[in-house]
């Protein structure tokens, strides 16, 4: 028999044994999300394209399907995500400013460099008259704290997560690399090494189980475990408040696993220059973030705050002794502006914003500069516009500011690294398409 005629007979047979509403019920969503990036570090500029916003908030395609099952109440689900992703990791990272080992300048042809696609997540729930429970790789209560209540509902512009800046080297004048990147200054110890996103330190798709619990008076609570010993809760509430518009997220996470807090190993602030601690050494952090955002209907003015304090504790003996017992970081970030429909194409937002990351310094700033470091803060400040059409598509243009300020203890590598470190500038035009 001809093996190709065999093959499509088998699928068709097997497609005949998949439930009906099942294959009916499948569907296909997401969005694409691409950018072009100018920046200026003080030294060097360069015009780039890559993807944008990096990991879980950059392009998407989501498989979802849901099926009544019979004489229960119930509904079971699944979703399926996948995440093309460019650049390097993900973040819009420029080789020929970065440097060191991650191959020549975009320039010479390499701009396919790291272009993938990767699964973000897969589950399948349980929903009834109880809430709903998700198993699998999952979306963790408290990922996404610090976006979800903008009530611009914008995911792209101007949020907490400092995306457009983690991936780029601090220079000097001369052109110099100071020794560190600017992720290094914001680096979340929940996250792990090269986890510099600034906020949003739980904002990572974990195996895991979540329990969303029924609404009420638009109140959203859930729970989550995820490997290994991460239990988290967040609440969300979205009303009406003195003819306000009105949103509020908050959000909890502990973890009690000493390997999931960069590798088991904490950056001595104090004053040593390399990572201390070791994978025995029991630890754990704790993340409390918040997001309010209030809007005016009648003019479309609006704000929100985000606040996020992340402390980390290694509580052994050992680790007492080298004085590298804790870490605590505070994140701050305020955006306001005016969003209304000043022209026949839709909506157009535009806002202003400021963020300060405060003692985020982690092993991703550099080991030979790390000496003699007590604290540090990234400023961010810049404006961004939208315009919407419709709910389909967006373009949108952003400036921002970084400035670092660190502090260190007198005559030490920190010092001569840090003292001469330039801003950086980045520009940013970009599109979403919604599908």
């Amino acid at each position: 028999m001809n093996k190709s005629i065999l093959k499509k007979a088998s699928l068709v047979a097997l497609a005949g044994l998949l439930p009906v509403s099942a294959m009916a019920d499948v569907s296909i969503s997401g969005w694409v999300n691409e950018e072009m990036m100018y920046y200026d570090d003080g030294s060097s500029s360069d015009l780039v394209s890559a993807s944008g916003n990096g990991v879980t908030l950059g392009s998407r395609i989501t498989f979802s399907g849901s099926t009544e099952l019979p004489n229960s109440g119930l509904t079971a689900g699944f979703e399926v995500i996948l995440e093309p992703q460019g650049g390097i990791d993900g973040q819009p990272f420029l080789a020929n400013q970065i440097g060191g080992g991650v191959g020549a300048s975009f320039d010479d042809g390499t701009g396919i460099l790291g272009n993938t696609v990767t699964t973000l997540g897969h589950n399948v729930n349980l929903a009834g008259s109880f809430g709903k429970v998700t198993l699998g790789l999952i979306s963790t209560p408290t990922d996404n704290i610090g976006v979800l209540s903008d009530p611009t509902v914008g995911l792209w512009d101007a949020i907490a997560i400092p995306y457009h800046g983690i991936g780029f080297t601090l220079k000097n004048g001369a052109g110099a690399s100071v020794g560190a990147g600017w992720g290094g200054f914001l680096q979340c110890a929940n996250l792990g090494v090269g986890g510099g996103i600034g906020a949003d330190c739980n904002g990572a798709y974990r195996n895991g189980i979540r329990y969303d619990l029924p609404s009420f008076n638009n109140v959203n609570i859930a729970i989550g475990y995820a490997n290994d010993d991460i239990y988290d809760i967040s609440a969300e509430w979205k009303g009406n408040l003195g003819g306000l518009t009105a949103a509020l997220g908050l959000g909890y996470m502990i973890n009690n696993n000493p390997t999931n807090i960069l590798g088991g190993q904490l950056v001595n602030l104090a004053g040593a220059a390399t990572v201390v601690g070791s994978t025995s050494a029991w630890q754990e952090t704790e993340i409390f973030q918040m997001q309010a955002g209030l809007m005016d209907p009648g003019t479309g003015i609006y704000g929100w705050a985000y606040y996020q304090n992340e402390d980390a504790d290694m509580t052994s003996a050992a680790a007492a002794a080298t004085a590298a017992g804790q870490t605590d970081s505070d994140t701050y970030m305020f955006k306001v502006g005016i969003k209304k429909a000043f022209n026949s194409l839709g909506d157009t937002s535009i806002s202003g914003f400021y963020g300060s990351y405060n003692d985020m310094f982690g092993a991703g700033a550099g080991s030979a500069a790390a000496s003699g470091t007590t604290g540090s803060e990234v400023e961010r400040v810049g404006f961004s516009v939208v315009q919407h059409f419709g709910g389909s598509f967006q373009i949108y243009g952003m400036y921002e500011n970084y400035d670092l300020d660190v502090d260190c203890t007198a005559a030490t590598a920190c010092a001569t690294a840090f003292s001469t470190a330039e801003d950086l500038d980045v520009f940013v035009l970009g599109t979403v398409f919604f599908f």
